[in-house]
This record gives C-alpha cells, structure tokens and sequence, in this order.
C-alpha cells in the first residue's frame, strides 16, 4: 500500500543518457498539502518501501544503485 502510494505522489524521474548518474527525487504533490506532507513522512519514517517505489518506477534499462536519504538522491546506472 505504501509503495503504490508513493508511486502516485513521485513526480516524473530527470532522466539522462549517462551511464551512471544521480536524481534529485521530488513529489508531483501540491506544496504543503497532506498528499505532500504523506510524501516526505514515507520518505523519512518508510525508507525500504519508498526505495522499492523508487526501483519500480524507473524504466527497464535503469537499474537502481543507491538512495541517499538524507539529500534526496536517487543514483541509478544504465544496463
């Protein structure tokens, strides 16, 4: 439940042609709403089950690296 949520709230990924890069990871949710507020609390208090929405959410040729949550970065590498 948890994973599907933060999957709604993740706004679109920055994506890139590099081999190796980072993502600075951000919500589609209104600012300083509850949906917003639900965000940052997964994010902060769930942090396996919102790296796990992280990884379904990237496309198939991304492979998931590393999340720093502490600085909102998301490392991920092409395959």
């Amino acid at each position: 439940m948890i994973v599907a949520h933060v999957k709604e709230l993740l706004a679109p990924l920055d994506l890139q042609a590099s081999k190796q890069y980072t993502i600075k990871v951000k919500t589609n949710a209104e600012p300083y709403s509850d949906e917003e507020r639900k965000f940052w609390r997964y994010q902060s208090r769930f942090t396996l089950e919102f790296c796990k929405a992280l990884e379904q959410s990237l496309p198939t040729d991304l492979a998931f690296m590393s999340y720093n949550h502490l600085t909102n970065d998301l490392t991920v590498v092409r395959q």
